[in-house]
């Protein structure tokens, strides 16, 4: 019985869904570091993206507010249209196209993808909320933050065929729209007065850099 309530009390404590995310994404980084594995990983990574993503809302769930719930809808339709034109015309981020990990389309464009970008900002957001108050300053250092997240996403996402760029290098152009695109997603946040108190988004979107970070350090010393 004591242990029983031990494995329950553990389940429902803070920090299971820090110890949930660290295990996910430590065997997703061994997966991808084991060839005989890779072709796996691959086909589980939208699954994974949806199950820890979910499971971060679901854990969040008593402060999603309506408001919250409106953010993260809005936020979802407007980055997922956003990419469905970029892939059509180049135009935002420039020329790519998106291959088949990251799993099911519609207009060419992985239906995960709104939910990821969803999640980026929300843990960018988390994290520097808790130390700025100017909202203003809150949204540009957060889309610095997203910026650099893509900037170590890129080689690995290329590497595993979540997208690839007409050209051979990232244009400035997909930066640009990143950092623009997270600064109107992170004002429109703000200027809703939403806030989640602890840190899970924000170590959420941490243990993801650091899974492409490591991914794109071994991807160096071998080819996938």
């Amino acid at each position: 019985m004591e242990r029983q309530k031990f494995i329950r009390e553990f389940f429902e404590s803070e920090k299971f869904p820090y110890f949930f995310l660290t295990v996910m994404y430590s065997v997703g980084i061994a997966g991808h570091l084991i060839p005989q594995l890779l072709h796996l990983m691959l086909f589980l990574t939208p699954f994974t993206l949806l199950l820890t993503g979910g499971y971060l809302l679901y854990y969040e769930r008593k402060h999603l507010s309506n408001k919250f719930k409106i953010w993260l809808i809005i936020t979802y339709l407007v980055t997922f249209s956003l990419e469905a034109v970029g892939v059509a015309t180049g135009i935002i981020f420039g020329e790519y196209s998106y291959g088949d990990t990251l799993g099911f389309k519609i207009f060419d464009v992985p239906l995960i993808i709104g939910f990821n970008w969803v999640l980026v900002i929300l843990g960018c957001l988390n994290l520097i909320q808790k130390y700025i108050n100017n909202i203003w300053l809150i949204s540009i250092l957060v889309s610095l933050s997203a910026v650099l997240f893509d900037y170590f996403l890129e080689p690995v996402a290329i590497n595993l065929n979540y997208w690839s760029w007409e050209g051979v290098a990232v244009p400035l152009q997909n930066y640009i729209a990143w950092f623009l695109i997270s600064f109107a997603a992170s004002l429109f946040y703000l200027k809703m007065k939403l806030k989640i108190p602890d840190f899970v988004p924000a170590y959420y979107t941490f243990i993801q850099l650091v899974f492409f970070l490591v991914i794109g350090l071994f991807s160096n010393l071998q080819d996938f």
